[in-house]
């Protein structure tokens, strides 16, 4: 990882929650600046440039009210929710500069053609924050695949344990509850999964399948006596909020998840967000439709396949894979790679760089900082990767929008097949994803 250090980079923030604040702190760490910041909520903005704004930063309540000539800035980061992705990179793009995307690109694969017919080939460099492909424990198994310690790709058994009380935080009562506002579970949770297992694999995807459902966060699973806050709840339930946010802050914990629901870190502010935000309503209301459990099937036209399992009922922890290669069996998380060789028996276990490498979602093992750094590092020497990096996004999130497609219609899909195209009363420009559609179907 390069150790440049980016002193008097000046950036725009679009969008001051928990993925803009993060980005911009990450940023100061190398020396860059925060010379403007777009977002409706005061006290989040207010946050922000306190902690990493320029004397004199530029203030707007929304992207569109935050006027930018070329010059101004070296880069922008656009961290707003997902249904609003696509109108402000295409604002800020004119100025030239690159930007850092959050994941996912847009709501929809529509909309995601729409922005690149939008950007059209004169586009600035777009990384989108595709944080696993980054991680530590992510170069380190790219090395042992390239050194051919595990033979050829054969197989990946993936798991997301999106954690239980994570799982009730973002996509029951936060902001990824309802896909009438967020992508929906496959692509919003682990589109950045999808695109760890295209950076491990070098074959198309030409196939995919997927099952989900809503198992426990409905109506029917509501203990007898719950109150509708947990705050006014006598009922012993692990989703209880005041579990997970009251006590944090009590203890003085003020980090996420505490701070995606309060900007101001006071016990004062929490309470008032229990007893009047989403964030402190019983789980079992019902407003939510997100699945809490999904499985998707890949295959590759090179003969490899691949399973990803979302699940709402697990631990928060690392992402745990399993590779089957030719010459050995690989086990994958954040804190490194175990390999069984299949030449000798023998396992032997190699630790991810890094003192992040054993965290959690939070700070995604290091992927946060690594992507932030390399981002900085395309501000400063663009590259021919940084140029691609948008275009492999694009087929990343196919393959995504492909397996939310096969879920809906109970069918097998071929990425392939999703439109490259804007419909004619969008835009009549072809979308061109940087590569051949070639290779024969299974």
């Amino acid at each position: 990882m390069s150790t440049t250090v980016n002193q008097g980079l000046k950036l725009a923030v679009i969008g001051a929650g928990t993925r803009g604040y993060t980005y911009a702190r990450l940023a100061a760490e190398r020396g860059a600046e925060v010379v403007a910041v777009a977002e409706p909520d005061v006290r989040k903005q207010r946050r922000l440039l306190s902690s990493f704004g320029s004397a004199g930063a530029r203030q707007a309540s929304s992207w569109d009210a935050l006027e930018l000539d070329a010059g101004e800035v070296d880069g922008v980061i656009v961290a707003t929710m997902d249904d609003m992705h696509v109108e402000p990179t295409l604002r800020f793009a004119r100025l030239g500069v690159p930007m850092l995307l959050e994941k996912p690109i847009a709501r929809s694969w529509q909309d995601c053609c729409r922005l690149r017919a939008g950007l059209g080939d004169a586009a600035p460099p777009i990384l989108v924050a595709h944080v696993l492909r980054y991680a530590p424990y992510t170069r380190l198994l790219r090395s042992l695949i390239a050194d051919g310690a595990i033979g050829d790709i054969v197989n990946v058994l993936h798991l997301e344990p999106v954690g239980f009380w994570h799982f009730a935080h973002s996509f029951v009562r936060g902001n990824w509850h309802s896909t009438a506002t967020a992508a929906d579970f496959m692509v919003a949770k682990a589109c950045h999964d999808v695109d760890w297992i295209m950076h491990l694999i070098d074959s198309e995807c030409v196939a995919v399948s997927s099952f989900a459902s809503l198992t426990h966060f409905r109506p029917e699973s509501r203990p007898t006596g719950a109150a509708e806050r947990c705050i006014d709840c006598s009922v012993d339930c692990v989703y209880d909020a005041r579990r997970i946010y009251l006590d944090a802050a009590l203890a003085g914990d003020f980090s996420w998840p505490v701070e995606a629901i309060v900007a101001d870190p006071t016990v004062a502010s929490v309470r008032d967000a229990l007893e009047n935000s989403r964030y402190g309503r019983c789980v079992y209301l019902g407003d939510n439709d997100v699945a809490d459990t999904q499985v998707a099937s890949l295959l590759f036209a090179g003969g490899q396949t691949a399973t990803i399992t979302l699940s709402a009922f697990t631990e928060l922890r690392s992402r745990h894979t399993i590779i089957s290669g030719t010459q050995a069996e690989a086990t994958v998380t954040a804190a490194g790679v175990e390999l069984y060789s299949f030449s000798d028996r023998r396992r032997r276990f190699w630790a991810a760089d890094g003192a992040e490498r054993a965290g959690l979602s939070a700070s995604h093992a290091g992927g946060d900082r690594a992507l932030v750094h390399r981002y900085l590092d395309e501000i400063g020497e663009p590259t021919k990767a940084g140029r691609q990096a948008f275009g492999e996004a694009l087929r990343t999130h196919r393959v995504a929008f492909a397996t939310e497609e096969a879920r809906r219609h109970s069918t097998v899909v071929d990425p392939r097949d999703l439109p490259e195209q804007v419909p004619d009363e969008a835009s009549s420009q072809s979308l061109l994803l940087g590569a051949d559609r070639t290779g024969s179907r299974p």
